[in-house]
């Protein structure tokens, strides 16, 4: 079984066994990078195998066969309109040189099959993978054994966990993780914008209820000065002896005699 990781091993490798497969592990990624990355990996994929007591052998580092291998793209599959290998062919170039080297490793040891854990992962290309795996074993005259894994993830999660194991935040090349912190700072923006858009919306929703308070205070002053002038007419009205008359109405008696 070649493996790309101990996290993506872990619910494959669990489900082969509890079916009673003899299943051997085969750590060949070359298109790992930069070096103490694919040492974390390698690390992880070996003391998820010891734990889980499957035999165990990495192949040799070699990041060069996998920058040969994605020289050998031709031109249209190596560059797209932007001039950036399109991520289905670099990933095929990429699977090709690793099921290779695992391929090869079964024919000259003596195992009948191969199969691999990478299409645990739902960001990768289980139709190419099926494809490049069924390349390398017809090379090798051994028995494919490709199995969709995808369903096993949210298990590959929690059994990464509960072990403590490395999980890795980009798929292993150095392209990959471009577009991973790509993604991430893009969906960091993306965050910032909705929390700015929210900020903004409570500020005016806030502004908008402090102008209703302050619109009710206003109306509440002005019907208080209402108050207060109904309240004074009246004891204006009871000091000039109660006849129902106010100063306002004296001036008004006065200025129509005037007129008149």
């Amino acid at each position: 079984m070649h493996v790309c990781c101990g996290p993506c091993s872990t619910a494959p490798l669990r489900t082969l066994q509890e079916r009673g497969a003899e299943v051997h592990i085969h750590f060949a990624n070359p298109n790992i990078a930069p070096a103490d990355e694919h040492a974390r990996r390698l690390d992880a994929a070996r003391t998820y195998a010891k734990s889980a007591d499957a035999p165990f052998v990495a192949e040799a580092y070699d990041p060069a066969a996998w920058a040969e291998a994605i020289g050998c793209l031709s031109e249209d599959e190596r560059t797209s309109s932007d001039g950036i290998t399109p991520p289905r062919e670099r990933c095929r170039a990429c699977y090709r040189v690793r099921f290779e080297a695992s391929a090869r490793y079964a024919k000259e040891h003596g195992f009948p099959a191969l199969g691999t854990t990478l299409s645990v992962s739902p960001y990768q290309y289980a139709d190419i993978i099926e494809e490049e795996l069924d390349r390398a074993c017809a090379l090798f005259g051994i028995t494919p054994f490709f199995e969709d894994y995808s369903p096993l993830y949210p298990e590959t999660i929690s059994l990464s966990k509960e072990a403590g194991l490395y999980r890795q935040d980009y798929c292993g090349c150095l392209p990959s993780k471009a577009e991973a912190d790509e993604g991430r700072a893009r969906r960091k923006a993306e965050r910032e914008a909705r929390k700015a858009a929210r900020a903004k919306a409570r500020e005016e929703a806030d502004a908008a209820i402090q102008e209703r308070r302050e619109e009710h205070a206003r109306y509440d002053a002005v019907q208080a000065r209402k108050r207060a002038i109904k309240r004074a007419l009246r004891e204006q009205s009871a000091r000039a002896g109660g006849d129902g008359r106010t100063a306002l109405d004296e001036r008004t008696t006065e200025s129509e005699q005037t007129d008149a």
